[in-house]
């Protein structure tokens, strides 16, 4: 608790979101005891139950809910006045309601048409429009409630967890980077390589991960009045920003598999081209540290950061097609590396604000 007050976070999100659900309980019960009904409880349940993590999702969420309610009331209504038998009724209304329930607009809301149909056939109230009508009043005026609520008072924006999922994955990146290039010039075998390539191919876990978190981001800021407002105000952390960025590191991640696997191999290497290469992958390393920084930070260091890295990338080159004798296979892996340091370093060009 009391870290929430003092650090924002997910803590704090989780305080904020919790406060806001019981002021929405609190809401539609109050709302509710206008209505004469003696099950008031439906109302605040609904408005709790409709309070999601971003506004985009208490919106679609209502309108799932309310077509499942309705579609469960209507049914079980029919299957009351048509079934003269209750047992019958149930079981041909479930059965039913879980296939309508199957509909993909549905989503996850879908089970609640036989759910809600078997509820108001089991209550014996199945057959009572008015009681049915009553029940959707209810639940229809939770959800409004939970909307708004959601909507009007510190609406969830996410992007928070989508910088740090950013901020992660370059971490991850320029650290793999720097442990090849320290250890490439010096004495490393088959078995250095293949742990390379093993934390290599974990990247692809932190890839999905910040990956997902800027969908949640993204999603967060739609419908959301606080994001357009903090986006007026010339906020930072966009979405297409932290979208390019997180691109950018998924495509050079990729490329790092790709030199990993490349140095998995028994065929020696030129001492030189491996000095010469470590050089280049240290600079690359300093390159991705850009994005670690403040969007205003990368746009003045990273352009000089990728200049170097081509200068140095021109004259290897340069030095590697000089005329030296070497075998087929130790050309192949140097030409593989070679390449993909050049396609890094190309995405790495086009995702730069201040090179577009």
């Amino acid at each position: 608790m009391a870290r929430a007050v003092r650090v924002p976070g997910r803590e704090r999100e989780a305080l904020v979101q919790a406060g806001k659900m019981a002021l929405a309980a609190v809401l539609a019960w109050l709302a509710s005891r206008l209505l004469p009904s003696p099950q008031s409880f439906i109302a605040p349940y609904a408005a709790v139950f409709l309070m999601a993590e971003t506004v985009y999702r208490s919106i679609t969420n209502a309108v799932q809910q309310t077509i499942t309610l309705m579609l469960g009331l209507v049914l079980a209504y029919v299957g009351a006045s048509l079934i003269p038998v209750p047992l019958v009724a149930l079981g041909v209304t479930v059965f039913l309601g879980m296939l309508l329930g199957q509909w993909q607009r549905l989503g996850s809301s879908g089970v609640w048409v036989g759910v809600t149909a078997l509820l108001m056939i089991t209550y014996g109230t199945a057959d009572s429009g008015q009681y049915l009508l009553e029940r959707l009043g209810e639940s229809l005026l939770g959800a409004a409630v939970g909307v708004a609520v959601n909507i009007l008072i510190l609406p969830p924006v996410h992007l928070r967890h989508t910088r740090r999922a950013g901020l992660a994955l370059a971490g991850e990146i320029r650290e793999l980077l720097c442990s090849i290039a320290g250890e490439l010039a010096d004495d490393w075998d088959t078995d250095t390589a293949r742990a390379w390539l093993r934390r290599a191919r974990r990247l692809d876990l932190s890839v999905r991960q910040a990956q997902d978190a800027l969908g949640q981001g993204r999603e967060s800021t739609r419908f959301n009045l606080r994001w357009r407002l903090l986006a007026r105000r010339g906020g930072s952390g966009a979405p297409a920003r932290i979208e390019a960025s997180i691109g950018t590191l998924a495509e050079v991640s990729e490329q790092l598999q790709r030199i990993a696997e490349a140095l998995v191999t028994d065929e020696p290497m030129d001492p030189e081209f491996r000095r010469r290469f470590a050089e280049v992958l240290e600079e690359l390393a300093q390159a991705i540290a850009c994005y670690e920084e403040s969007l205003e930070e990368r746009v003045e260091s990273l352009p000089g950061r990728l200049d170097l890295i081509h200068e140095k990338q021109r004259e290897l080159v340069g030095w590697v097609y000089e005329g030296r004798e070497l075998s087929t296979e130790a050309r192949q892996t140097e030409d593989a590396l070679l390449l993909s340091v050049s396609r890094a370093l190309r995405v790495m060009a086009d995702g730069s604000p201040a090179m577009r």
